[in-house]
């Protein structure tokens, strides 16, 4: 048996700059030849810069902040800008949820 990791080593690295549209077929969808793996959409471990997003989305999400522009402004008040430490736009935030696929 092994060990169960935090991530699904036979998904593409989703640090491209155009997503894959084909994703791991033949890994994981073999019938009867695949190993049902625990975190399925996970390649990797989330890096800092990505956790650090993601407890700030929860937190302005639990506010009732739904509306793109409002959740732009939020995060730029709260400080947590893009990986090149510039503020977000609605451009570039879309960007990155279309690259990364948050």
């Amino acid at each position: 048996m092994q060990p169960i990791t935090d991530i699904n080593p036979y998904l593409p690295d989703t640090q491209q700059v155009k997503p894959d549209r084909i994703g791991g077929n033949g890994h994981i969808h073999q019938p009867g030849q695949y190993q049902n793996v625990i975190w399925q959409t996970r390649a990797r471990v989330p890096d800092p810069f990505e956790t650090a997003l993601i407890a700030t989305l929860e937190q302005i999400f639990e506010q009732g902040i739904e509306q793109l522009d409002q959740l732009v402004n939020a995060l730029n008040q709260q400080r947590v800008f893009d990986r090149s430490g510039q503020p977000w736009s609605e451009q570039s935030f879309r960007t990155f949820l279309q690259t990364n696929g948050f």
